[in-house]
């Protein structure tokens, strides 16, 4: 690489670290404010700013796209805005050269957010999760908010939220007899022995009879259930923050239950085309530079790159959940607006060119 293209390339680097900090810091701001009102004796500020800071990651990632965009405008376009940009093209460097350095940074950040994607916010996810699920639990409550229902064993079961280690937390299981409610068993924790045996720790069960209600309570108490722990685990975690290998795991274990899992390809397809959505926004935004943006102010690249960056989002959001929706394959419905910004790109950069 060129000092020509060191230069372009540590410009648009400098840029995007800048915007994904301003975009982080806004984010967690926000967040601050709309979740302060849940603040109590047991879940403290300090708590609220463990969980935010700890889905800081996983904002990180998802950023990636957006932050290239507007990046890639501010970067090239202080650089047009100094002319320096008109004097490499005086000096015969083509404008794929130049689009080539610019995508060279993007191309590396985007890598990284995926690898954080894989293995740092699905785990930061889940002790915010858990931080989170269990404000009110301190008090001795349940919270039947935020977890997962299954049925299994021709029971229905209640989880508030697991860890990776496969410990189950906030326990409910209800067992039907015919039309009637046979029991209702509440557990705080529950662990995996082996096989298809479990351990339920500071158990309270309910009986009913026809004439009356009965409630024991235990330490402890075996339970016996087919589920493996990493799925119920998997199961007790939103799609969009399971890492790849988990969401492929799941999506197979769905399957051969013959249940819907949708949901879980569109996220998978949403996270791993994040690098190539971020480059065919870059493309988007260098013709963009070389075009109506080549003599505008740096207010006026940013309003654009935040415009272009909404409406690419919406597009994702709207394309991805109709194909959930229409029972569509997930993979095509999450490309067609990169395919569009992608096509769209290398079209304007060959008339800039």
């Amino acid at each position: 690489m060129s000092k020509i293209d060191k230069y372009i390339a540590s410009s648009v680097l400098w840029a995007f670290l800048i915007v994904v900090l301003v975009l982080l810091g806004l984010d967690f701001a926000l967040t601050f404010i709309e979740q302060i009102k849940k603040v109590n004796e047991h879940y403290t500020v300090a708590s609220l700013l463990q969980v935010i800071l700890f889905r800081l990651p996983g904002k990180f990632a998802e950023y990636v796209p957006i932050a290239s965009l507007i990046g890639t405008l501010m970067g090239l376009g202080t650089l047009a805005a100094t002319s320096e940009l008109t004097v490499m093209r005086a000096a015969g460097m083509p404008i794929w050269r130049i689009g080539f350095a610019a995508c060279q940074p993007i191309l590396l950040v985007s890598l990284i957010g995926l690898g954080v994607s894989e293995f740092v916010s699905p785990v930061s996810e889940q002790k915010a999760n858990l931080i989170e699920k269990f404000r009110n639990q301190k008090s001795g409550e349940f919270s039947l908010t935020g977890g997962v229902w299954l049925k299994a064993d021709n029971r229905f079961i209640y989880i508030d939220a697991a860890d990776n280690t496969g410990k189950l937390y906030g326990i409910e299981i209800f067992e039907p007899q015919g039309q009637q409610l046979k029991s209702v068993t509440k557990a705080a924790t529950a662990t995996y022995v082996d096989d298809s045996l479990w351990q339920l720790n500071q158990v309270s069960e309910t009986l009913f009879y026809s004439d009356r209600i009965d409630i024991t309570q235990a330490k402890t108490q075996d339970w016996h259930m087919s589920i493996k722990p990493e799925h119920l685990y998997l199961a007790s975690q939103d799609p969009e923050t399971l890492s790849l290998s988990q969401s492929i795991s799941y999506q197979n274990y769905l399957s051969q239950q013959n249940l819907d899992a949708s949901q879980y390809e569109l996220e998978f397809w949403i996270t791993i085309l994040r690098p190539i959505a971020a480059m065919a926004l870059v493309l988007v935004a260098l013709s963009s530079v070389f075009g109506p943006l080549r003599s505008s102010t740096m207010g006026g690249r940013i309003f654009s790159g935040v415009l272009i960056g909404l409406a690419f989002q919406n597009a994702l959001n709207l394309f991805g959940r109709m194909s959930v929706a229409v029972d569509f394959p997930p993979a095509i419905g999450v490309s067609i607006p990169i395919a569009i910004c992608l096509c769209a790109g290398i079209f304007l950069m060959k008339r800039r060119g």
